[in-house]
């Protein structure tokens, strides 16, 4: 592991596992529910891991794993509070907000740049 942070992901496939009448709106304007987490840099990939918590109150491909060899670009999005680092595949893009986004996404550019 080379780098591990509490994040939250935008995850596209996920039910609610309650009754909310506003979510289903919130999450077709997002694309997704941000899912709070782990995100974790490897040698390999970069994973999203739920917390206990939304593991329990939200169920669909809560899991990500995105290898490094998969990614095309790496940057840096506004946010409120955390910026947003935007890993992007040729078949999806992974949204993780995080603290230190900015470093985040240098790390995983220069993970990738080593395993190239």
């Amino acid at each position: 592991m080379l780098e591990r942070k509490i994040a939250n992901a935008l995850i596209e496939d996920v039910s609610v596992n309650m009754t909310i009448p506003s979510i289903p709106m919130l999450c077709a304007a997002m694309g997704g529910l941000w899912v709070g987490g782990w995100v974790t840099l490897t040698t390999e990939a970069v994973r999203f891991s739920p917390n206990g918590l939304n593991r329990v109150m939200q169920s669909g491909a809560l899991d990500v794993s995105v290898p490094l060899m998969q990614i095309t670009d790496v940057s840096v999005l506004w946010g409120f509070f955390t910026k947003i680092v935007a890993i992007t595949t040729p078949e999806s893009v992974l949204k993780v907000r995080c603290y230190g986004a900015a470093r985040f996404a240098e790390a995983i550019l220069a993970a990738r740049g080593r395993v190239a």
